[in-house]
Parts: C-alpha cells; sequence; structure tokens
C-alpha cells in the first residue's frame, strides 16, 4: 500500500473515531441531562432522548422504554467510538490486526445504521420529515468509506 493511501485510510477512520465520539459525548449529556445530573444552562446535548420520546409516543409505550432504548444506542455508539479508535491505532502502526480492526468497528456502525433504519419503518418516522433520510445518509457514507478502505488494500 502507497503511503498516500496510508494517510488516506488512516484520515477515513480518524474521522469515523471522531464522529462516534462526539455522537457518543452529545448523547451521553443530553441522558444525564434528562437524568437532571447536569446544570440547566448545559448547552452540549443532542436532543436525541426526546426526539426518541416522540418517535415512540404513536404506540405509547411504558415510560422507561425511551430511555432503555436511548441507553442501547449510548451504548452501541460506545463501542463503535472505540473499535474506530482501535482500527485507527493498528492501521497507524501498519499492524497486522488492521484488516480485522477494520471490519469490526465497520460491522458496528453499519449494523447502527441499519437498526436506524429499521426503528424509522416501525414508529413511522418518515413522517417526521429529514430523519429517515439522515440515518440513510450516514448508512451510504459510512459504506463508501468501507468500500474506499477495502479498494486501497
Amino acid at each position: 500500500m502507497k503511503t498516500v493511501d496510508k494517510r488516506i485510510r488512516a484520515g477515513l477512520l480518524l474521522f469515523w473515531a471522531l464522529y462516534f465520539s462526539i455522537v457518543f459525548a452529545s448523547n451521553s449529556a443530553d441522558a444525564l441531562n434528562a437524568l437532571s445530573l447536569l446544570p440547566s444552562n448545559w448547552h452540549f446535548v443532542s436532543g436525541n432522548y426526546g426526539l426518541i420520546q416522540k418517535v415512540v409516543s404513536m404506540y405509547e409505550p411504558p415510560v422507561w422504554l425511551s430511555g432503555f432504548m436511548f441507553a442501547g444506542v449510548i451504548l452501541w455508539e460506545a463501542v463503535g467510538a472505540v473499535l474506530f479508535w482501535k482500527a485507527f491505532g493498528v492501521t497507524l502502526r501498519q499492524n497486522q490486526k488492521q484488516s480485522v480492526m477494520v471490519h469490526a468497528a465497520f460491522g458496528i456502525t453499519i449494523g447502527l445504521w441499519a437498526a436506524f433504519i429499521l426503528a424509522d419503518e416501525i414508529f413511522l418516522t418518515y413522517l417526521l420529515g429529514g430523519l429517515a433520510s439522515t440515518h440513510y445518509n450516514l448508512l451510504l457514507a459510512e459504506l463508501a468509506t468501507f468500500i474506499l478502505i477495502r479498494l486501497l488494500d
């Protein structure tokens, strides 16, 4: 693999590691805010907890369901972020395990987008406008990144 290809690969992995780390942090802050564990003037929150509550409300679920779903998303994002950081690290070191780590990171996070797209259908989120297309766009962006990285191998 050429040096420029290695840099592109590392840069793409760094982007996704940063992306999932930031999303994890803002969603975690949102969860802490929902639990009243942050000051009321705390600005760095995603707003996704309220969005989940709105989306699932059509089925009038028990109160705890939104929190349970949001906790699952946060955990999934955390695993994805950790795996992307590991993939970035082994890529920098040109470790033989880099393909395994890259596949693991993309597998977990592409699975997240797939789960969101299924949830979009179950909860009819396309009626809210924009949300379903965001999930599709992120899935496509990640798939394109994965394909490019595979082509660089």
